[in-house]
């Protein structure tokens, strides 16, 4: 048994989808269209993670790190630093960078729907 993709609502799934794309550096692998639906998008990362995007008219739910559930998508850089000041260039602010008991450093950023992203440095 793993872990094969996690699933993400988004109230633009194809602007998300490119968003991804574009920050991250994942590919898009699948899409599905159905009828006048916005597109449900599968991106795929160099080590096989697995990205769903899915469309949803729903309203976002205010969360933050601490609230029950999931919280965050997790994405492993070399150099936080580095990954801090290109992301600050693609105008995505990086706040909450620390270094964890363990050594790591890690930062946080949020994506155009609100979703919270952890950039971690092993």
């Amino acid at each position: 048994m793993y872990v094969e993709h996690v699933g993400v609502y988004a109230r633009d799934s194809a602007a998300l989808a490119a968003w991804y794309a574009r920050i991250l550096g994942l590919k898009e692998i699948r899409r599905v269209e159905r009828g006048d639906r916005p597109p449900v998008v599968f991106l795929g990362g160099e080590r096989g993670t697995v990205v769903e995007i899915l469309p949803t008219d729903a309203e976002p739910a205010e969360r933050d790190l601490s609230s029950p559930g999931f919280t965050h998508l997790g994405v492993v850089v070399d150099d936080l630093d580095a990954q801090r000041e290109r992301l600050s260039g693609l105008g995505v602010e990086v706040w909450g960078v620390r270094s964890t008991s363990n050594g790591w450093k890690i930062g946080y950023f949020r994506d155009p729907e609100g979703n919270t992203l952890e950039l971690v440095q092993r």
